[in-house]
């Protein structure tokens, strides 16, 4: 197994993504976990894990910039382009739905986070 790289918005879910990497690196061992936030790191890191966990938070789809415009609107966004670049590679995309919050509808999505090939999957309800 490669590795498991956690997508999240800092906004939103952090504390729920610090909790699900500290138990995922017990698991799964430090170098198998990614958690990173900075565009450089993505490509490499996305690259290299076999999935890609997405923690959806209240604010994930309504989280803005300064212009008040929706952040997963923006092709240059963090979680837009791990997730996208997950997809396009085949990884398996696994969201995970935290405070309550409902699974995303593909008309609330960006293009290139629409029609996921069979590699997503919603864990989160069982």
């Amino acid at each position: 197994m490669g590795g498991i790289f956690i997508s999240y918005r800092r906004e939103d879910s952090a504390g729920h993504a610090g909790r699900i990497y500290d138990r995922l690196r017990e698991r799964f061992g430090r170098d198998r976990v990614f958690m990173v936030d900075f565009v450089e790191a993505i490509d490499r890191a996305v690259g290299s894990c076999d999935v890609l966990l997405v923690i959806i938070g209240s604010k994930w789809l309504s989280c803005t910039d300064a212009a008040e415009k929706r952040r997963l609107d923006d092709p240059k966004d963090f979680i837009r382009l791990e997730t996208a670049t997950a997809l396009k590679r085949g990884i398996r995309v696994v969201p995970v739905l935290v405070q309550k919050v409902a699974m995303p509808t593909e008309g609330d999505l960006p293009d290139d986070l629409k029609g996921a090939p069979e590699g997503i999957q919603d864990f989160t309800r069982d």
